[in-house]
Parts: C-alpha cells; structure tokens; sequence
C-alpha cells in the first residue's frame, strides 16, 4: 500500500479521534502529535496557515521580549508540545511517571483537524469529534 503522507496524517487523526472519543488518551495524544506535526509541514509546504503558528502569534505578547525571537518562540512550542514530547521521550532520568490528561490530546486535535481540512482530506470520525465536543464544553476550559 502507498499513501500520500497527507493520507497518512489524516489516517493518524482519524485514529486518534477514535481514540479519544473512547478515553484513551494517551494513545490518542501520541497519533495525534504525529499528524500534527505532518499537517503542520504539509500547510508550510503549501503556504497554508499552521495552526501552531497562529498560537505562537496569539501569546507572542506572553513571552519575554528581551529574548530573542528564536528563543520567544522556542518557549511557547515547549509550552505547547511537552506533553507529546514528555509521551514519547525518555531523554530525562528524573522524569520516571507521565500523568495523561484529557486537555492534551484534545489541543493537538483542535491544532490537528483543521489543517486537515484545510489541506482537503478531513477524518471520516470529524463529525463524532465535533458532537463529543458539543457535548463537553467544559473540556475546553
């Protein structure tokens, strides 16, 4: 089988969707930051705007300004990303347990869904996402 790497990105969300919308959390956040990030690549590519870009926009004026830009946005992608990369990696010996929270998938599949859309191809598990959404408002506080 040969899948565009949008495909594949989209088959990722689509898992992930499924995941969480069954409470596994932390299976979810690990397919999800993964097609995050080649959705957020393949909307670079395309000149199409990256949903972390537009966070990164929203709190730049968070940051400090007597740090460089590189560092500014060096910050606000460790705020947004550790817990995917606290997930995946082991670099850290004194980071022994990782505590999953529902809010951490759920913001990669708020970045996630859509530049997935944006680049054409949506989950077929959009519409259950956005009806668990509906009916969790609070999950978004």
């Amino acid at each position: 089988m040969t899948l565009t790497k949008l495909e594949v990105a989209v088959h990722q969300l689509d898992v992930a969707l499924r995941l969480f919308i069954e409470g596994d959390y932390l299976s979810s956040l690990t397919l999800v930051g993964a097609a995050e990030e080649i959705l957020g690549k393949l909307c670079e590519r395309e000149g199409k705007q990256v949903a972390v870009d537009s966070v990164i926009a929203f709190h730049w004026k968070d940051t400090d300004p007597a740090l460089t830009d590189k560092k500014r946005r060096a910050v606000l992608l460790g705020v947004l990303n550790s817990a995917r990369n606290a997930a995946k990696h082991a670099n850290d010996p004194n980071e022994t347990h990782f505590v999953v929270e529902q809010i951490f998938p759920l913001q990669m599949i708020m970045r996630a869904m859509p530049m997935a859309r944006t680049l054409g191809l949506a989950p077929t598990s959009e519409a259950k996402m956005v009806a668990w959404i509906r009916a969790h408002p609070d999950a978004l506080r």
